[in-house]
């Protein structure tokens, strides 16, 4: 039960392959940072808990952590209630760090304990992409928190709130937590040293790309600016279209123009109904829930009397 200075957080769902690449990266002599001041936590959300025979057998080193099966915010956030380490630090289950990672971000941590510190490193996609069926979350020169490289200190992240597991994808979560850090008055620092690569990963088809969205409403309505469905439409399918004309073009242009129609038709069909779930989550909704409360209990007192 050591204390350690950094708790590397991996939350993980059924990419035994990847994941195993990403603790190579992260075995004893692999960082430049010595094993002694890091530990790793594998918090795994896959059904049967997939990972548990491979951290067990190939990296008895790491900490392997059953998730909470609610997604990634709740599964990281699990990884950062079993942390030892004074610093946690986020990567996600398909990304490579290099081997000066670690040691990066320690060379620019403040001592001060009181600092509300937050380092983001550099995320990198160094096979590029070169489909529109293809993604990966890029940081090359700082300001944006992607949940796949940064640290913060363990008193901080539970200070904040950690992750809000209302989000149910991966999507905007890491964009939430950023937000409620800056209004917290956090300071957030680049590292560019501190580099991860993060390969390309299938972009899902249609309506399973389509569900992420739901955490765009929720953003929107929890943080601003809200925008109406004709304008999210628009957007969305300038973004699409945008990679679809760049991209190199294959049998995944195709996909991929195929894929955008049942996407936008999703949002449409579904768009007022996240609308409401996000709208129920503010706090003018929970006042006003309290309101028509309020006359309800005074009436059964005024029954009793």
């Amino acid at each position: 039960m050591s204390t350690k200075l950094i708790s590397v957080v991996i939350p993980t769902r059924e990419r035994n392959a990847t994941l195993a690449l990403c603790l190579d990266r992260l075995a004893p002599g692999a960082q430049t940072l010595p094993h002694d001041q890091y530990e790793v936590i594998v918090s795994d959300d896959s059904a049967g808990h997939l990972a548990f025979e491979l951290v067990r057998d190939r990296f008895p080193w790491a900490r392997w952590r059953e998730g909470p099966g609610r997604g990634p915010a709740a599964n990281r956030n699990a990884g950062a209630r079993a942390a030892r380490g004074s610093w946690l630090v986020f990567t996600d289950d398909d990304c490579l760090p290099e081997p000066q990672w670690l040691e990066a971000y320690v060379a620019a941590m403040n001592p001060n304990e009181e600092a509300l510190d937050v380092l983001e490193g550099r995320t990198t996609c160094r096979a590029g992409l070169d489909s529109p069926r293809q993604t990966a979350p890029l940081n090359l020169d700082g300001g944006r928190l992607w949940s796949c490289n940064f640290a913060i200190r363990r008193a901080g992240f539970e200070k904040i709130g950690g992750f809000d597991e209302r989000y149910p994808y991966a999507h905007m979560e890491d964009a939430d937590l950023q937000f409620r850090l800056r209004k917290a008055g956090y300071m957030i620092h680049f590292v560019p040293h501190a580099e991860v690569d993060h390969p390309p990963r299938p972009l899902p088809w249609g309506v399973r790309l389509a569900r992420v969205h739901e955490s765009s409403v929720l953003h929107m309505v929890l943080h601003g600016p809200r925008r109406g469905l004709p304008w999210y439409l628009v957007n969305q399918a300038r973004a699409r279209m945008s990679r679809i004309v760049r991209g190199r073009k294959s049998m995944d242009t195709v996909s991929a123009l195929a894929s955008l129609p049942v996407e936008l038709s999703h949002i449409a069909l579904h768009w007022h109904a996240w609308h409401r779930k996000a709208l129920s989550y503010t706090p003018d909704a929970r006042n006003s829930d309290r309101r028509r409360e309020a006359p309800e209990r005074g009436a059964i007192t005024q029954q009793r009397a």
